[in-house]
């Protein structure tokens, strides 16, 4: 009686085997994909927020508009009413959120006291004042603003504000930079009443 050879059982082994070395190179490469893409820190999403008091004597209007400047300008839609006017009572806060941002990310805070366009002196913000208070994160920082403000005058009467969010953790530390001179002289147009 002669031996017989089976060669069908071996080719299979062969097929998993090489099936096996293809899976581990897959997983092998999508690690290194991972590890590349996500070396050092981790992205740490923080939502933003704008709230707005009114820290004059009167009731009074005020106005906004956030911008999104990292890579293209874009106006930051989530802040309705952003770029329109609203009326608050004297001490009364209301607060827009602005979205979830990571780093690095940067925007700008424009923002304005009283309606050019309205009768009253009240509505207008004369002897009328803001305050703005930005949270990002666990952090917030807060500026005052006067008015009137009146988009179609030097000075403007407006406040612009530059955020930086340049991650580190611990709430992704934020920088600043204001240039009020140049706003208030040049910002004419910025507000637009829609």
């Amino acid at each position: 009686m002669g031996l017989r050879y089976d060669t069908g059982g071996q080719g299979s082994a062969e097929y998993v085997l090489l099936f096996a070395a293809v899976i581990v190179i897959v997983i092998a490469g999508l690690y290194m994909y991972y590890s590349y893409f996500s070396f050092g820190e981790e992205v740490e999403m923080v939502d933003v927020s704008l709230t707005i008091t009114n820290t004059g004597p009167r009731p009074s209007q005020f106005i906004y508009e956030a911008n999104n400047t990292t890579g293209v300008n874009r106006h930051i839609s989530t802040g309705n009413p952003g770029n329109f006017f609203f009326t608050l009572a004297q001490g009364r806060s209301r607060t827009f959120s602005l979205g979830t941002m990571h780093s690095p990310a940067s925007f700008t805070i424009e923002g304005g006291v009283g309606n050019p366009t309205r009768g009253s002196a009240q509505q207008r913000g004369e002897g009328q004042s803001g305050r703005w208070t930005l949270t990002i994160g666990n952090q917030t920082i807060s500026w005052d603003i006067k008015g009137p403000y009146d988009w179609r005058k030097k000075p403007s009467g407006s406040v612009i504000r530059s955020f930086s969010i340049s991650g580190g953790g611990g709430g992704l530390p934020f920088n600043i930079t204001e240039d009020l001179q140049t706003v208030r002289t040049n910002v004419s147009g910025a507000f637009k009443i829609i």
